[in-house]
């Protein structure tokens, strides 16, 4: 019989793997547990968490927040998590990372192994050097803070098959809704959370395969991305048909960071100028 998704990330060999990526983190464990708490009774500590996890006894430690001085005065909260929380969601990662790298689009490149943005500014030069120089040059408004949960739920459903882990997986998802619709359905993940990059490219994956499927080529990093085509006449359409996706997917594209121009110095993707056709 098949182990469980809770089961596999819960294995002696995922918990080791999980813990060697998180151990130089100086967060503290829990709002009762230190650092330094957790490192004089570590098997202890991963051991409890771990019978948490299988038993379903497990609750998610509420988010801890920084305020944040931005330029224009206004203030934003960064959320961060407990080191409990990522070390429960970085061995979901470890067993749910090789799931998504089997479907994930070659032309998507942000928080996935191997990847760089070096490759995607490789694969950006490829195509304005084979004549797809006219571009879109897009962004999607407020990615992170309007995902609805409602059809970012039902996309994990069928992507993780697993009740269990679905429920705790809900948890950590109410956590992050810092927007609600006037509706009020729940919208928005935690950036600081380790699995929203893979939520981020999984919800996003439907707009990739949608672009495939009508033959507009892109590159894409995470809610930045560029449509490429021979003629503007084209990239028009391709903008168009890209605005009508990502509405059906609850998004929007930035309007004052979205905009229809051809390759050149003036164009900076990921940091860097794009070469002149």
């Amino acid at each position: 019989m098949k182990a469980s998704l809770l089961d596999q990330a819960m294995a002696p060999e995922t918990l080791d793997a999980a813990w060697r990526k998180l151990r130089r983190e100086h967060t503290p464990w829990s709002i009762h547990v230190s650092r330094e708490q957790l490192q004089q009774h570590l098997l202890k500590h991963i051991l409890e968490c771990r019978s948490q996890v299988l038993s379903g006894r497990y609750r998610p430690q509420p988010l801890r927040q920084f305020p944040l001085q931005k330029p224009d005065g206004k203030q934003r909260v960064l959320s961060a998590q407990y080191l409990k929380d990522k070390f429960v969601q970085r061995a979901l990662l470890t067993v749910l990372e090789p799931r998504s790298e089997a479907i994930f689009h070659d032309d998507s490149f942000a928080y996935r192994p191997g990847r760089s943005v070096a490759m995607a500014l490789a694969k950006v030069r490829e195509r304005v050097r084979i004549g797809q120089a006219w571009l879109v040059d897009a962004d999607i408004s407020k990615f992170f803070d309007t995902i609805p949960h409602r059809q970012l739920v039902k996309l994990l459903k069928g992507f993780i098959n697993d009740s269990q882990a679905m429920q705790l997986i809900e948890k950590w998802l109410s956590q992050g809704a810092h927007y609600r619709s006037l509706l009020r359905s729940p919208r928005g993940i935690s950036q600081g959370a380790i699995l929203s990059p893979l939520f981020c490219n999984l919800y996003l994956h439907t707009f990739d395969m949608a672009l495939t499927k009508a033959n507009i080529p892109f590159v894409r990093f995470a809610d930045d991305f560029l449509l490429f085509s021979r003629v503007k006449k084209d990239a028009i359409k391709a903008m168009h048909f890209a605005k009508e996706v990502l509405e059906e997917l609850g998004l929007e594209l930035h309007p004052g960071k979205t905009r229809i121009v051809r390759s050149g110095k003036s164009v900076v993707f990921l940091g860097e100028r794009l070469p002149d056709p």
